[in-house]
């Protein structure tokens, strides 16, 4: 299915569920806690950058505001955005998101808009942290129950739990199984699924996605790799790599790819159409609405609701707007060899400070492990493709594949 299908597909399962009357929740950042909006019986809907907005009120925003807030805003502008109950902002996670709410609620006063405070570091070891996240979410929970007149209930935890929990036991197995055999899944197979979710995370999406993995499952059986995608899905969940096990896949070269809260989907539309471009040499990406929202960890129902909620967030794989640059290149690192990765497309969000200054942090760790990379700036409108495609095509080319 090309981009624009997975779009409109998307989409139309959003509008579907707004006909029906069903309240949504929009988030813009990949580490909103999804459970917590279905406990409050609403339902979570990421909203994205898109390509085809036309720009416009840029006299509103701030000269540092990213291409990804520009397209936001201009999509609500535009009355381009669905209608729905109100928006979750988070804070302290970069200046142009921070900033964006304050020029949303001044410029769209009807808006109900949340905001969720994150915590500036996630390595203090006496606890301070979770119940700071912790207590944060319960004032989030508070303003929505409020403002929507939505109470928290358990029941609906424990099923957003269950739901929100199997989701991500899916993706992780499928991100595992494409590393050892690209060929078992297409990307953008995965990308359409993903995207199904967390536009619209229920039971009949979830459900396609658990079929999906349960082929792919018997797949990889016949092909003899069970141990390897358990060592690597292992690996995935530990950040250990040393003990993943041999790989067998002949596909070459074996590219990955980095950044930050740009679309999946886009990049495997764009990567896809490039010349000579064979899909199974595309083995991973690390991507923000990818992989770390695929490696999220489970909670734990039987805990207080907002601490195994910010235990979850706390845990999950970091971002270039978070504290931690170490860590992260450490864990990106310690993958490249064991996964077999030959070439590193680090795509950076146009004008955004956190992928700017991490990218160079990620050439230098791949560099010394002699993995090559490009870096590749890209906007939520694909406005400058044709070169984007050239310098993948070029990159390509050089490991003597296309």
């Amino acid at each position: 299915m090309s981009y624009e299908g997975i779009l409109e597909q998307s989409s139309a399962g959003l509008r579907q569920l707004l006909k029906a009357g069903e309240e949504v929740i929009g988030y813009i950042y990949p580490h909103t806690p999804l459970e917590l909006i279905l406990a409050h019986g609403l339902t979570p809907s990421l909203l994205r950058g898109l390509p085809g907005v036309s720009g416009g009120f840029e006299e509103s925003l701030q000269t540092f505001a990213c291409s990804y807030v520009r397209n936001l805003y201009s999509q609500r502008t535009n009355d381009q955005m669905p209608s729905i109950a109100g928006l979750i902002f988070p804070s302290n996670t970069c200046d142009s998101l921070h900033n964006l709410s304050d020029v949303w609620r001044f410029r769209f006063p009807d808006d109900v808009v949340f905001r969720l405070t994150y915590p500036a570091t996630r390595h203090v070891k006496d606890g301070s942290i979770v119940r700071y996240l912790a207590k944060e979410l319960q004032l989030l929970s508070d303003g929505i129950e409020e403002s929507l007149d939505r109470p928290f209930l358990s029941e609906n935890y424990q099923r957003a739990v269950s739901l929100v929990g199997q989701f991500r036991e899916d993706a992780q197995y499928l991100y595992s199984a494409r590393v050892a055999e690209p060929a078992v899944l297409s990307y953008t197979e995965l990308c359409r699924l993903m995207r199904a979710f967390l536009t619209t995370p229920l039971p009949a999406v979830g459900l396609e996605l658990h079929n999906t993995t349960s082929l792919v499952h018997n797949r990889i059986k016949k092909m003899a790799l069970s141990s390897v995608v358990t060592s690597i899905l292992k690996a995935f969940k530990t950040g250990h790599f040393s003990q993943i096990k041999k790989l067998k896949s002949s596909h070459r070269p074996r590219i990955a790819v980095a950044g930050g809260m740009v679309e999946p989907q886009a990049i495997a539309n764009i990567i896809t159409g490039v010349r000579g471009f064979i899909d199974s040499i595309l083995i991973l990406d690390l991507l923000s609405f990818g992989f770390k929202t695929a490696f999220t960890p489970p909670l734990d129902v039987e805990g207080d609701p907002f601490e195994e909620m910010a235990k979850s967030i706390l845990s999950a794989p970091g971002e270039p707007t978070q504290e931690g640059l170490g860590h992260r290149m450490s864990y990106l690192e310690g993958l490249l060899g064991p996964l077999e990765v030959d070439g590193l497309m680090v795509f950076e969000q146009s004008f955004c400070d956190p992928d700017e200054f991490e990218a160079p942090s990620i050439e230098r760790a791949a560099s010394r492990q002699g993995v090559r990379t490009v870096r590749i700036p890209i906007d939520p409108e694909l406005s400058d493709r044709s070169r984007i495609e050239v310098r993948i095509q070029s990159f390509l080319e050089s490991f003597g594949k296309t």
